[in-house]
């Protein structure tokens, strides 16, 4: 049977036996602990890419520079490339920052568990003080990472590295400790129920999307395969292609945008929609290969955009019906559709953004459009099928009301004439 890797017995400590002692040592060692292990990936990862493709011209503190600026550009803090801003970046980055945070959420979460802390109180100070010095220490190596006219605010950085792991490694620690049980308490009847259907919203949409994106790369696999080659070959290459891969969730949050309607931008005064398309020229990166060139979409495109609202539309049916009554049903299903609608609008905004104010100073989904977009389609295939199953389940107690005010006689004749094919009258009258 494999092993349960939320078990704390099956990770590996990370919080070593000196600062295992005190709750507060434990939280300042795995948070600051988590930034300088993103770093040293990161710094890893650009000196493989970069040194070897820059021959003699490369050197370790460039390369170093390099990757601390990759990490905290990783956070969503805003960085300035060749003093151009940059509010854009692959999403991937973000994602493998997350994780790190995530593990050391769980941590110092088997820390606490090992000291026996259950204080509700003490347990949120310490998760504060954790995600205080993941900040601080991304604020600090903002400081030392410069390279040229590329920098990162420091400011920026604290702020972004205090958020990004409030909603990673937070949620683990919670998660792993009596935390949880204490938030449960205490949250509403209505978030719990709300926050699956707008998990489960968003998941349809994106799933969608990749599947969108995947079969575009398949149809104009021979675009793609052009600009890989234009891009340039050998080992000169693969930091584009490490970068599309790390691009990929962009991708995928641009296609569930254009399967809710709205659509994505490709840079200023351009769009990608289900009715048209218009782009100029595009950045060889070989991700933008895939993308449409006809006027609307495809047979195959449109069979996904009507798909997609329905099925999404269905799941809030599903996991609303749970509920005890028809008023907490749809009261589930508004919340969880105003929640899709915060988080379509939430992943837009970090999958999206611009580079300069020049041509690419608008890229990827629009946060508002698609914040409105997906729970007003969603909502209107979800208020038909509960609709419909509130018919249903009307026109059957209805039903089982007349059978039980019929008197015992009446109900044994009447099945009794069902049984023998009709009473005599009526077969006399037929």
């Amino acid at each position: 049977m494999p092993a349960d890797r939320d078990d704390p017995n099956v990770r590996r400590s990370l919080v070593p036996p000196a600062a295992g002692r005190s709750l507060w040592l434990a939280s300042a060692w795995t948070g600051i602990g988590a930034a300088l292990v993103g770093a040293v990936v990161a710094i890893a990862v650009v000196a493989v890419c970069w040194l070897p493709a820059s021959g003699v011209s490369g050197n370790g503190g460039s390369a170093v520079r390099g990757g601390l600026l990759t990490f905290l550009a990783a956070l969503h803090a805003g960085i300035t490339l060749d003093g151009v801003p940059s509010a854009f970046l692959p999403l991937g980055l973000t994602m493998l920052a997350g994780l790190i945070a995530w593990r050391a959420g769980a941590g110092l979460a088997d820390a606490a568990n090992e000291l026996g802390e259950e204080d509700p109180g003490r347990l949120a100070r310490a998760g504060a003080v954790q995600a205080g010095g993941f900040g601080l220490a991304c604020a600090l190596l903002a400081g030392f990472a410069t390279l040229g006219t590329t920098r990162v605010s420091v400011v920026g950085a604290a702020l972004a590295g205090v958020i990004l792991f409030a909603i990673t490694g937070g949620v683990a620690f919670v998660r792993f400790t009596a935390l949880a049980d204490a938030l449960a308490e205490r949250a509403p009847s209505w978030l719990a129920p709300g926050v699956r259907i707008a998990v489960a919203v968003t998941a349809v949409y994106l799933a969608a999307g990749a599947v969108l994106v995947a079969g575009a790369m398949i149809v104009h696999h021979d675009r793609v395969e052009a600009l890989s080659h234009e891009v340039g070959g050998g080992w000169s290459g693969v930091p584009i292609l490490l970068l599309g891969v790390l691009a990929a969730p962009n991708a995928v949050i641009a296609g569930g945008s254009y399967l809710a309607g709205p659509g994505f931008a490709v840079g200023s005064g351009s769009g990608v929609g289900v009715d048209s398309t218009v782009h100029g020229t595009l950045p060889a990166f070989p991700v933008l290969g895939a993308l449409p060139s006809g006027p609307g979409a495809t047979p195959a495109g449109w069979v996904l955009v009507v798909l997609t609202p329905i099925l999404a539309g269905c799941c809030v049916a599903a996991l609303a019906r749970r509920a005890e009554t028809w008023a907490l049903c749809w009261r589930d299903a508004i919340v969880g559709l105003a929640g899709a609608g915060l988080l379509g609008g939430l992943l837009a905004w970090q999958g999206g953004g611009g580079i300069g104010t020049g041509r690419l100073s608008a890229v990827g989904a629009s946060p508002w459009q698609l914040g409105l977009a997906v729970p007003i389609g969603t909502g209107a295939v979800a208020a038909v099928v509960l609709a419909a199953l509130a018919g249903i389940v009307a026109l059957r107690s209805r039903q089982d009301d007349d059978e039980a005010t019929q008197s015992p006689l009446s109900l044994v004749r009447s099945t009794l004439s069902r049984a023998a094919g009709g009473t005599k009258e009526d077969k006399l009258a037929g």
